[in-house]
């Protein structure tokens, strides 16, 4: 908490010290882009105090850093989002806010992917 509206500020590469409301509808924009057309992903709302994922069942989730958000949205469906992420790895321009939402999410997208493979059958072919 800065003290200046008293509200806790959580640290996010993504954001830096600037978490402006017009940030944040940046990155639930940049979300929303990446994932539009797929089925069951989470609706992503910017608000003052971080995002909500909205989930198709009516879930909600607050969200607090990026990736927060992609936490939220690879649980619903990751092989067809971590899809999406890894085509617009270099669609965006490289340093953008774009650009760095993206690869928080494929960075994610991939640790969920690992983490997946090795808790699996434990069998290695």
């Amino acid at each position: 908490m800065c003290g200046a509206c008293g509200s806790t500020v959580y640290a996010d590469p993504v954001m830096g010290d600037e978490q402006t409301l017009r940030k944040r509808m940046l990155v639930a924009r940049a979300v929303t882009s990446i994932v539009a057309g797929l089925p069951g992903v989470p609706r992503v709302t910017a608000r003052a105090e971080g995002w909500t994922a909205a989930g198709p069942t009516g879930s909600i989730t607050l969200c607090h850093t990026v990736a927060d958000i992609w936490t939220a949205v690879l649980e619903r469906n990751l092989p067809r989002v971590q899809q999406m992420l890894e085509s617009q790895v270099g669609a965006a321009e490289p340093g953008s806010l774009a650009a760095q939402v993206a690869d928080v999410g494929v960075r994610l997208a991939r640790q969920k992917t690992l983490a997946s493979q090795s808790s699996g059958s434990g069998v290695t072919l």
